[in-house]
């Protein structure tokens, strides 16, 4: 059985180390990738060894996907609430696209980390964390059926909508890597205000599904962030 000890780590209540882990972790991975992410520099970063991080995580799989199973969960929540709340559909299309964007504007690390297990096939994803985006996509397409049912929606496909709604998040979040070290003016790099972002994915999104993108219900309600400099 691995020891509790953390050597010369003072000790922490259980519930501080785990999360000092997994925010430890979540900068290392973002910035590293998994293979190049390291335990020891996990560990240290987090104030405890290594021995500690094994016993609140059995293997580095282990806390890695317990970081994306961690915002998976909230998204997935947050978009059944949206779903199977009172609002009209154009209104759950439009919260649902300000939630992802508060979600991944208050975890940075998660646009680079799910762009990277994406794009090399999801190797380290199990049924569990598939599980996770399954509900989240489930959600979006009940919200596309009530649209359809309220005959503001056109007959989309839920899935490419849902693929064409989530990699421009992603993206616009994982650029901040890039302006941190590249501020000219005038160019793909330029920071644009949160709110500005919100709104454009919003009406993008429903002029994508609207039966008619000419009609007002094309049109997004006010954004529901607070704009800030990304």
């Amino acid at each position: 059985m691995v020891s509790k000890s953390t050597d010369s780590f003072p000790e922490k209540p259980a519930r501080d180390t785990h999360a000092a882990i997994l925010a430890a972790a979540s900068v290392e991975f973002s910035e590293l990738g998994y293979d190049g992410a390291g335990v020891d520099r996990i560990a240290a970063a987090a104030g405890v060894n290594k021995a500690m991080l094994y016993y609140h995580f059995g293997s580095k799989r282990e806390l890695y996907l317990a970081i994306l199973r961690e915002i998976l969960r909230v998204l997935g929540a947050r978009a059944r609430a949206i779903a199977d709340g009172p609002e009209r559909a154009t209104v759950k299309l439009d919260s649902w696209i300000a939630t992802i964007i508060e979600e991944a504007a208050a975890r940075p690390w998660f646009p680079p980390i799910m762009l990277r297990e994406m794009a090399s096939g999801a190797p380290r994803l199990d049924p569990e964390t598939f599980g996770l985006l399954n509900a989240i996509f489930g959600a979006v397409r009940d919200v596309l059926a009530q649209g359809r049912q309220e005959n503001v929606f056109d007959d989309v496909d839920p899935l490419l909508t849902h693929l064409t709604i989530m990699p421009p998040i992603l993206i616009f979040f994982a650029r901040q890597r890039v302006l941190a070290t590249h501020r000219a003016s005038e160019s793909v790099f330029e920071p644009r205000e949160l709110g500005d972002f919100v709104t454009h994915m919003q009406r993008a999104a429903r002029r994508m599904v609207s039966r008619d993108p000419a009609s007002p219900a094309a049109a997004p309600e006010p954004a529901a962030v607070v704009p800030s400099r990304l």
